[in-house]
């Protein structure tokens, strides 16, 4: 674990000029976390590593090899999560008053899992007692806004070299209770387009489809449809798509000992299968 306060808000990595109108963003995927949280919280290392996307940017660390940027977070996913609106905060987590036009009402919100996490799971909270908001809003100013602002100036960057942009926004996810899944059936990827309004739907069906042929048993939308980056970066009609990919952590972690499991490669292989194929998809529907 890093101890320093001064690491980057983010990690870009890209080899030269884009090569393709694709960028992939992995927000979840951060392991440092701050002394300063350990001194606010009574959890321990091993609580807050349960909540991130162990590796997700490492599944997909071919990319720049491809000519496209991989762009993926540095603090984990308690410190600040990348995959919410600056704006959805809980009053209840802080002493003093929050910014006027706080999206309290959000679901994600209520439920605790807010930009600055009030809790790791249902009965998991993070914090003893509430935060100070005039010291933590740091935490945006200091990663959130320039993780988004990067992410913005890759997708502009994309459309007027290109015409559009493609950004795959990569997550995992844990195993799903039966009455989650479709069909009573754990996937092993979901596809998120924001119920079709974040891409086009050629885009996210090609997509499926050939996931598919690689053998995994894919959904869509069910039960994730994307969040934050998915709906305020998808916007087909300005030429934006973004697909957000949830891919099952059981395909290639190993939870109990806190590493990649022995079909990670093989989970990595089929990934950049996917993307080549992907590539050669939008190259032909520009």
């Amino acid at each position: 674990m890093a101890t320093r306060e001064n690491y980057p808000p983010y990690l870009l990595q890209k080899n030269g000029k884009s090569a393709v109108p694709l960028l992939i963003a992995s927000p979840h995927s951060g392991t440092f976390y701050p002394e300063r949280l350990f001194k606010l919280s009574d959890l321990k290392l091993a609580d807050f590593q349960k909540y991130e996307d162990p590796a997700v940017a490492d599944l997909f660390s071919f990319a720049p090899a491809m000519g496209i940027p991989l762009l993926s977070a540095v603090y984990g996913r308690a410190w600040v999560d990348l995959n919410r609106h600056p704006l959805e905060l809980d009053p209840a987590l802080f002493f003093d008053e929050i910014p006027p036009q706080a999206l309290a009402d959000s679901p994600r919100v209520k439920a605790g899992y807010g930009v600055i996490p009030a809790r790791l799971s249902p009965t998991v909270p993070v914090y003893p007692k509430p935060l100070l908001w005039a010291k933590e809003q740091a935490r945006l100013t200091r990663i959130h806004f320039p993780y988004h602002a990067a992410l913005t100036d890759l997708i502009k960057k994309n459309i007027a070299v290109f015409g559009y942009s493609v950004l795959i926004d990569a997550h995992s996810m844990p195993t799903l209770p039966p009455e989650h899944c479709a069909k009573g059936q754990m996937p092993d990827i979901v596809l998120g387009d924001a119920d079709g309004m974040s891409c086009s739907p050629a885009l996210t069906a090609a997509a499926a489809d050939i996931l598919r042929d690689l053998g995994f048993f894919v959904t869509v939308n069910l039960p994730y449809a994307g969040a934050y980056t998915t709906r305020y970066y998808g916007h087909p009609d300005r030429k934006s798509h973004v697909l957000q990919i949830e891919i099952a952590r059981a395909l290639y972690w190993d939870a109990a000992n806190h590493q990649a499991s022995e079909n990670f490669k093989d989970l990595w292989f089929k990934l950049s299968l996917f993307t080549e194929r992907l590539i050669r998809f939008i190259k032909t529907k520009k």
